[in-house]
């Protein structure tokens, strides 16, 4: 009589016949009246015992078996389509790379700072918490209230001390109940930006408690009001030679230092946060970068390097003419001084580098010193040629380095 064999949901396996041996699955069924079926049985306890051991997958696996992989010492699962890794997870003091051979999806506890971190391949990665517990600083995301609505945020923590709050939101804080690092009392304001703890809840300062932002600009301190900067020296001569307080008006109200009427000077409008200087004088002035660039409206987005012309529909485009006379410029990496700022955006109106040193798109070969003209490629310079045919008009810069390549980007003078 056979034996039917049922999976634990019910369904069918194999139906193993008298005598026989069923090899349907990867264990080995044995049939009534089977001589020496003891080998077979025990084998099949010790393919189990150690979950299908081999550097190869079981080659008829069924929903829910498992398999040790010897190449990769790693367990896994079979999904009824593919074999599933189980990830492992290590728990320890140290990071277990350096006494094991982890594989992506691995997982480790640091017993000492209780992080749970996951291998992506190269390294363990913090799942979290994000500040461990013998790290003691860091950012936690947290929480207030205004009315009923949760407000979220971020705070630079140490310990259990919040210095400071970043907000997306100016707010009124209606409820700390649920907020577990607050930084004011209930009642209070949070403002958009970065708030430092003991700051006056009412405009935000935080010189009552003496905290601030320290650094280079820490003299800034001194400007505390809204109409002039008072730390500048008052005490001038009256001669030519004498120094000025330097003012920022909120009108074109002229202002007085009590000896010399200043009717010229640096003035802040607050409606648009800029500093305007009606008049400057000086010695000399210096700048980061290299080069005086202008906004001009493009008929597309051109990255840095790119050769322009005056064409298109708009005021600029490129050109796939050699030598064209129309060249406008090349558009800016860092401009050191922005004409026509106001025009538009990077996007629509680059600026267009129109003096000095500047990076630009190549065709090689090029030599240091050499002219250069707009390319057959679009957006592109190449050497100019004194073959007769080139408009020595077309020339726009000069190569400050050499270039053996098919297309690059080089330091060019204008």
């Amino acid at each position: 009589m056979a034996y039917i064999l049922n999976k634990t949901n019910g369904s069918i396996v194999a139906t193993v016949q008298d005598a026989t041996v069923d090899t349907t699955t990867d264990l080995s069924f044995v049939g009534r009246n089977y001589a020496g079926y003891g080998e077979i049985q025990n084998e099949n306890f010790l393919k189990l015992l150690e979950n299908f051991a081999n550097s190869t997958a079981p080659l008829k696996p069924i929903e829910g078996q498992l398999w040790y992989d010897t190449a990769g010492k790693h367990l896994n699962f079979f999904n009824t389509v593919n074999w599933k890794s189980i990830p492992s997870l290590e728990i320890s003091s140290t990071n277990p790379i350096n006494t094991t051979t982890p594989v992506p999806g691995d997982l480790w506890y640091n017993s000492v700072e209780q992080q749970l971190s996951v291998y992506n391949g190269s390294k363990y990665v913090i799942i979290g918490p994000p500040i461990g517990a013998d790290t003691k600083a860091g950012w936690r995301g947290d929480f207030e209230k205004e009315g009923n609505n949760p407000i979220y945020n971020t705070k630079a923590v140490i310990g259990e001390d919040v210095v400071a709050t970043v907000s997306a939101q100016s707010y009124a804080l209606s409820d700390l109940a649920n907020s577990t690092y607050p930084i004011y009392s209930t009642g209070s304001k949070l403002y958009k930006g970065i708030n430092l703890t003991g700051a006056d809840p009412s405009t935000g300062s935080s010189e009552s408690v003496g905290s601030y932002f320290w650094g280079t600009a820490a003299h800034a301190l001194r400007a505390n009001t809204s109409t002039y900067s008072n730390g500048f020296v008052t005490t001038i001569d009256s001669t030519t030679n004498g120094y000025k307080p330097v003012t920022f008006l909120t009108t074109a109200t002229s202002l007085t230092d009590g000896t010399i009427s200043i009717n010229y000077g640096f003035a802040y409008n607050p409606s648009t946060n800029y500093v305007k200087a009606t008049r400057f004088e000086g010695v000399a002035t210096s700048a980061l970068y290299a080069d005086l660039a202008e906004r001009y409206e493009a008929d597309a987005v051109y990255d840095e390097g790119t050769v322009l012309i005056i064409g298109g529909k708009k005021e600029v485009t490129t050109t796939a003419g050699r030598a064209n006379t129309s060249w406008a410029g090349i558009v800016s990496k860092n401009p050191a001084y922005m004409m026509n700022s106001e025009a538009g955006t990077d996007e629509t109106h680059p600026y267009i580098a129109l003096k000095g040193r500047v990076p630009c798109k190549v065709v090689g070969p090029i030599s240091k010193g050499d002219l250069l003209v707009t390319s057959v490629y679009p957006g592109y310079a190449e050497v100019y040629n004194l073959d007769g045919n080139v408009d020595p008009n077309a020339v726009f810069a000069r190569a400050l380095e050499d270039f053996d390549g098919d297309f690059g980007v080089i330091e060019v003078k204008l």
